[in-house]
């Protein structure tokens, strides 16, 4: 089983590290993974992109992600600007940061996100950083990695106080993401 994933946000939301944070919490669990960063003109608040790949067999593509299996969006804004599901595959999923149920794709999840970070006080220079919720919502829908392997790579990361309300996003956006119907 190999899944592919497209993370979709702004400069600032923390996407290519909840790429990197994906792929230590696969490996802690003895299965493959890899973080694809996207890289060009970034600067806070402009769209950035990162791809996953997850397996449990290893990975043998190393190429770029053009076809997905789901896509990630970090930013609700990012739906009026840029066609987010543009080569998804028709089976894939679609996972919004918004508290509105609006239908954007047949297989939709979303997890307020932002709510979750200014709660938690997750913000730098006044953005939001909702990375680590987002990871924890991705879990929830794809079945892996575990909460528990997600948690340990986030204090791994971040140490302290910050590791401990990152790892408590993680577990909310876990147990907050919902199905749209």
């Amino acid at each position: 089983m190999l899944l592919e994933i497209a993370l979709r946000g702004r400069g600032g939301q923390g996407v290519v590290t909840a790429g990197e944070l994906m792929v230590k919490a696969m490996v802690l669990e003895g299965k493959y993974a890899q973080s694809i960063p996207f890289y060009g003109g970034e600067r806070r608040g402009a769209p950035v992109a990162s791809f996953l790949r997850l397996s449990n067999q290893p990975i043998l593509i190393h190429s770029h992600i053009s076809n997905p299996d789901g896509v990630v969006v970090f930013d609700p804004s990012l739906l009026q600007l840029i066609n987010v599901t543009e080569g998804m595959k028709e089976s894939g999923f679609l996972l919004i940061n918004t508290s509105e149920s609006k239908k954007w794709w047949k297989n939709e999840y979303i997890v307020d996100a932002t709510s979750i970070a200014k709660e938690l006080g997750l913000v730098v220079a006044g953005w939001a950083v909702v990375n680590t919720a987002m990871i924890g919502a991705l879990a929830k829908v794809i079945g892996m990695p575990s909460l528990s392997a997600l948690e340990e790579a986030v204090k791994d990361e971040f140490s302290g106080k910050i590791g401990e309300l990152n790892a408590e996003a993680v577990e909310r956006g876990y147990k907050e993401v919902k199905k749209v119907d």
